[in-house]
């Protein structure tokens, strides 16, 4: 994985890697649940479900020098087994706004065509307007619009086909 610096407050200077995760690492379940839980509204994962995507999913970690800033999660899908779903993306706070999501998630997609998948799709709420820039920033397109059954939300299904990411990205 590529490493790049950025500057941090006071002038010190944090060596910045996207980390893939080999599954063998429950360890790093915690770890996915504190960043689930400062990302988003309401837990998106159980300490289970957490425990069972790092033995089934492809996550990756982003790291300043020896912190673990962001997590990024993703599945194949059934239907289309050259996709994957996006399940969960997030930055601790204090570290957004700094531009590492879009070179975190580049990174991921990069990787993920690298292994062989042609597109990925996510779910976003349109009412998450950073989310949503940051997406489309990558190259992610909206695909359709899908409701919570429960609670009457509607998400944005946004979609890139990897090649594309990769060609709009490129430094």
């Amino acid at each position: 994985m590529h490493e790049f610096h950025i500057d941090g407050e006071g002038g010190r200077s944090y060596s910045i890697l996207v980390e893939e995760v080999d599954g063998t690492r429950p360890d790093l379940a915690p770890i996915l649940l504190d960043i689930d839980l400062q990302t988003f509204s309401e837990p998106t994962f159980s300490s289970y479900s957490a425990a069972a995507l790092l033995h089934g999913a492809r996550v990756f970690l982003l790291r300043a020098d020896a912190n673990v800033i962001g997590t990024c999660v993703c599945l194949r899908t059934w239907e289309r087994p050259d996709e994957a779903l996006l399940l969960s993306m997030g930055v601790r706070p204090g570290w957004r706004g700094r531009g590492l999501g879009q070179r975190f998630l580049a990174e991921v997609l990069t990787v993920l065509h690298e292994r062989g998948l042609r597109a990925v799709r996510l779910l976003v709420s349109r009412d998450n307007r950073r989310a949503f820039a940051l997406y489309r920033d990558v190259g992610f397109q909206e695909a359709d619009v899908v409701e919570d059954s429960r609670s009457g939300e509607r998400f944005v299904v946004m979609r890139t086909d990897l090649p594309h990411t990769l060609a709009s990205t490129a430094p």
